[in-house]
Protein backbone atom coordinates (compact mmCIF):
# COMPACT_ATOMS: atom_id res chain seq x y z
CA UNK A 1 0.00 0.00 0.00
CA UNK A 2 1.60 3.23 -1.14
CA UNK A 3 1.35 6.34 0.95
CA UNK A 4 0.93 9.68 -0.70
CA UNK A 5 3.16 12.58 0.37
CA UNK A 6 0.09 14.47 1.61
CA UNK A 7 -0.77 11.69 4.10
CA UNK A 8 2.76 11.72 5.54
CA UNK A 9 2.58 15.47 5.95
CA UNK A 10 -0.70 15.27 7.86
CA UNK A 11 0.61 12.53 10.16
CA UNK A 12 3.84 14.45 10.81
CA UNK A 13 1.88 17.63 11.48
CA UNK A 14 -0.34 15.86 14.04
CA UNK A 15 2.78 14.51 15.79
CA UNK A 16 4.20 18.03 16.01
CA UNK A 17 0.95 19.30 17.50
CA UNK A 18 0.94 16.44 19.97
CA UNK A 19 4.53 17.17 21.06
CA UNK A 20 3.68 20.86 21.35
CA UNK A 21 0.73 20.00 23.57
CA UNK A 22 2.96 17.87 25.75
CA UNK A 23 5.52 20.65 26.08
CA UNK A 24 2.83 23.21 26.92
CA UNK A 25 1.36 20.83 29.49
CA UNK A 26 4.79 20.27 31.03
CA UNK A 27 5.40 24.03 31.29
CA UNK A 28 1.97 24.52 32.85
CA UNK A 29 2.61 21.73 35.37
CA UNK A 30 6.04 23.17 36.22
CA UNK A 31 4.46 26.56 36.94
CA UNK A 32 1.85 24.87 39.11
CA UNK A 33 4.59 23.01 40.99
CA UNK A 34 6.54 26.24 41.49
CA UNK A 35 3.41 27.86 42.89
CA UNK A 36 2.88 24.97 45.32
CA UNK A 37 6.53 25.15 46.41
CA UNK A 38 6.18 28.88 47.09
CA UNK A 39 3.01 28.23 49.13
CA UNK A 40 4.77 25.43 51.01
CA UNK A 41 7.66 27.73 51.96
CA UNK A 42 5.20 30.37 53.18
CA UNK A 43 3.37 27.74 55.25
CA UNK A 44 6.68 26.55 56.71
CA UNK A 45 7.51 30.13 57.76
CA UNK A 46 4.08 30.54 59.36
CA UNK A 47 4.43 27.19 61.13
CA UNK A 48 7.86 28.18 62.47
CA UNK A 49 6.55 31.43 63.96
CA UNK A 50 3.45 29.77 65.40
CA UNK A 51 5.65 27.20 67.11
CA UNK A 52 7.81 30.01 68.52
CA UNK A 53 4.72 31.80 69.85
CA UNK A 54 3.51 28.58 71.49
CA UNK A 55 6.95 28.01 73.05
CA UNK A 56 6.99 31.56 74.37
CA UNK A 57 3.53 31.12 75.87
CA UNK A 58 4.66 27.87 77.52
CA UNK A 59 7.72 29.61 78.98
CA UNK A 60 5.61 32.47 80.31
CA UNK A 61 3.11 30.06 81.86
CA UNK A 62 5.93 28.07 83.47
CA UNK A 63 7.59 31.26 84.72
CA UNK A 64 4.38 32.54 86.28
CA UNK A 65 3.62 29.17 87.87
CA UNK A 66 7.16 28.86 89.23
CA UNK A 67 7.37 32.55 90.13
CA UNK A 68 10.89 32.79 88.69
CA UNK A 69 12.71 36.08 88.27
CA UNK A 70 12.86 37.78 84.86
CA UNK A 71 16.61 37.10 84.72
CA UNK A 72 16.12 33.39 85.35
CA UNK A 73 13.35 33.36 82.75
CA UNK A 74 15.62 34.90 80.11
CA UNK A 75 18.42 32.48 81.00
CA UNK A 76 16.09 29.48 80.67
CA UNK A 77 14.87 30.77 77.32
CA UNK A 78 18.46 31.12 76.09
CA UNK A 79 19.34 27.64 77.33
CA UNK A 80 16.30 26.19 75.59
CA UNK A 81 17.15 27.86 72.27
CA UNK A 82 20.79 26.74 72.48
CA UNK A 83 19.58 23.20 73.14
CA UNK A 84 17.20 23.39 70.15
CA UNK A 85 20.03 24.57 67.89
CA UNK A 86 22.07 21.52 68.83
CA UNK A 87 19.09 19.26 68.11
CA UNK A 88 18.60 20.80 64.64
CA UNK A 89 22.12 19.74 63.59
CA UNK A 90 21.21 16.05 63.79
Amino acid sequence: MATSPNTNFIMDKSKIISITDIIENKVRKQRELDDYNARLEELKRKKFWLEKEIQMAEFIIAAVQSEISPQAFVQELINYEIGKMGDDDD
